[in-house]
């Protein structure tokens, strides 16, 4: 396996340990289930200190994308986590298609979980939906927490659908989109843009008005296309 590691010369690197893993399992190099060197050995094929190594191996068992078993040693996951390893997949065609895809495929993906969510929605869903709302009108002057919050709303609707399937590719795309929409969001009155179009979405959902949901949604979703000069997705 050593001459699958390629050495690492800068000190701080636990994101490029990851990169590293990232690209193996992407090529194959590496298997669902199949079990990674140490610590110490990861550390000598890299050339770096276990520090860093450590640090990698920790946030990748964060994602599950790797069990550490005591014990027995650091092993990539398989079966029910395959969704996880997906996301390289999918990041790997972000980076090959771009983003305008990508948001377009959000649009229509949103556009149907606020239907559902609009028909489906029971009382502690709009209590939910109504509470994930609220607190995005407290961070209208920090953009990252808002971000946090943002995504929260769009997940309280995706759970009032009542579709596993669909909030798990949600939470995809939001990972994907990620950096994106903290540049879209740094804007001017980007935000005030954002809140106006959740309060219009949550009270379609309220009133169960599906067709209105979708169009807001569209609306809401369509305006990252336009900041970037995207084409609009056609209804």
């Amino acid at each position: 396996m050593e001459d699958k590691f390629k050495k690492i010369k800068r000190s701080t690197v636990s994101d490029t340990i990851i990169e590293q893993i990232k690209q193996m399992i992407l090529e194959e190099k590496l298997l669902p289930g199949e079990r990674l060197p140490s610590e110490r050995e990861l550390a000598d094929m890299l050339g770096v200190s276990r520090p860093p190594v450590r640090e990698a191996l920790k946030a990748l068992a964060t994602l599950k994308i790797v069990d550490i078993r005591v014990g027995e040693g650091t092993f990539l996951n398989s079966g029910e986590d395959k969704l996880i390893l997906d996301f390289f997949q999918l990041k790997n065609l972000q980076m090959k298609f771009g983003v305008s895809g990508l948001v377009e495929a959000r649009c229509f993906l949103e556009a149907a979980i606020v239907d559902l969510a609009a028909q489906r929605r029971d009382e502690r869903d709009l209590e939910r939906i109504e509470e994930s709302f609220n607190n995005t009108l407290n961070y209208e002057e920090n953009p990252e927490a808002f971000l946090k919050a943002d995504f929260e709303f769009h997940m309280a609707i995706a759970e009032a659908a009542k579709n596993a399937y669909l909030s798990e590719m949600l939470d995809t795309t939001r990972d994907l989109l990620l950096e994106y929409n903290k540049t879209v969001i740094a804007r001017p009155n980007q935000m005030v843009r954002a809140t106006e179009g959740h309060r219009n979405i949550f009270m379609a959902i309220k009133e169960k008005d599906t067709k209105k949901a979708k169009q807001e949604m569209r609306r809401h979703i369509e305006m990252l296309m336009l900041e970037e000069n995207l084409p609009a997705a056609e209804n």
